[in-house]
């Protein structure tokens, strides 16, 4: 069962790589060399609308794709069975919004198609192992340490709430979650080495100093994530209501977001793509960048996450989401006395939590990023924004949506 697990983990990682790799090749051929070519304003614009185009094409012929990594994660811990005879079509699915600059992460497609094979491999190897039934979630975590670099975020993501019978004692399926992950994250580590592909958020520097300022400032600046938090779930609520008379016109919604993706680029280029490598960007020139301009950057990204998903350009929110806390944390850091990175702690922490509704992996995520002195103050921003409770017309609306994309399968 263990050299199974690691194989599997091991096929996870190459996975992971070939699509982040087919991802970077595609970005930097649209948006660095056949834009140094061009040389045109309106470009961003351009090229959106033709990747809605796309995108529209495609849900158009296979549905609404991909689903988000909650949403999977979800069903997988219920033992719901993860379709797998449309794992090309989820991948395209998730690539093309990510190609054309859609402001989304790449963990919702990866998971999509990981678990799926997943799933697969339980299927076809019963004869072999009588606990293939647990391999969907030991790949779910391998899958989610792969994806963000965090192995102990992946192990929390996937026991917590875990109320499932497990087929195999829990002590030795927790191993089994570790062998995945690590073996995933092995290999995922020697083809980046070998090829390129790489996909991670920056490494911020130690907290220089934290004495009463700092503390006195850490529950305000908590509740600033917080605020960021709950503007994220206006923003859906007034997407969702704005892009309900075009549910049935996809092209057109599609094509549209595109647009307003594109135009909003010209003038805000950070509110773009996933947010990893925007956000070391701005950890290298934000004090050039003022407070108004990081300000709009990170909430400007809340929304473009939103419309981008309402419009049919699917895909995760982990990703933008940090970017939107790392910006507005520094926004906070140029109006007070405080450390920087103190200030981009808490908030990133906080808003992360109120989005993602759990306190300890996000913890645990963001420490890839930031300096262990920090985990005091992530911890504070952390719980707070885990504890505001979620507005009662989110889970109405995600059940619907749920429904709607099984209407697909």
């Amino acid at each position: 069962m263990t050299l199974f697990v690691a194989v599997l983990g091991g096929t996870i990682g190459g996975i992971t790589w070939a699509l982040l790799f087919i991802m970077n090749l595609g970005i930097n051929f649209l948006w660095t060399d056949v834009r140094n070519a061009v040389d045109l304003t309106l470009y961003p614009v351009i090229i959106c609308a033709c990747g809605g185009l796309l995108i529209g094409l495609w849900e158009q012929r296979f549905g609404p794709y991909p689903r988000e990594m909650a949403e999977i994660l979800k069903d997988v811990k219920k033992g719901d069975q993860i379709p797998y005879n449309n794992l090309h079509i989820i991948g395209i699915s998730a690539l093309l919004p990510l190609i054309f600059g859609g402001s989304l992460g790449p963990e919702a497609g990866l998971t999509g198609v990981i678990v799926g094979l997943c799933f697969w491999f339980s299927d076809r190897f019963k004869y072999i192992i009588s606990e293939t039934d647990e391999l969907p979630q030991i790949g779910m975590a391998a899958t989610i340490g792969v994806i963000f670099g965090a192995p102990l975020f992946a192990f929390v993501q996937q026991i917590e709430d875990e109320n499932k019978p497990a087929a195999i004692p829990k002590n030795l399926k927790m191993l089994m979650y570790f062998v995945g992950i690590i073996s995933g994250y092995g290999v995922l580590t020697i083809l980046q080495n070998l090829f390129g592909g790489r996909l991670g958020l920056g490494h911020f520097p130690a907290i220089e100093k934290i004495s009463g300022t700092e503390w006195a400032a850490a529950i305000p600046l908590a509740l600033v994530g917080v605020g960021a938090g709950m503007l994220y779930y206006l923003f859906m609520k007034m997407t969702k209501a704005a892009v309900k008379p075009l549910a049935q016109k996809i092209l057109t919604r599609c094509i549209l977001g595109g647009v307003i993706l594109g135009g909003v680029g010209i003038f805000l280029p950070y509110t773009m793509f996933s947010g990893e490598h925007e956000m070391v960007e701005v950890m290298n020139s934000w004090p050039s960048m003022g407070f108004a301009m990081l300000l709009l950057t990170g909430i400007v990204k809340l929304l473009m996450g939103n419309i981008c998903h309402e419009m049919g350009w699917r895909g995760g929110n982990i990703f933008p989401t940090i970017f939107s806390g790392v910006s507005i944390g520094y926004a906070c850091a140029l109006l007070l006395p405080v450390d920087p990175i103190f200030c981009v702690a808490v908030v990133t922490a906080a808003l992360t939590a109120t989005v993602m509704r759990k306190p300890l992996a996000v913890i645990l995520l963001l420490l890839i990023c930031f300096p262990i002195n920090g985990i005091i103050p992530m911890t504070i921003g952390a719980v707070i924004g885990g504890a505001i409770p979620v507005p009662k017309w989110i889970a109405v609306a995600e059940n619907q949506e749920n429904g709607l994309i099984q209407q697909h399968q």
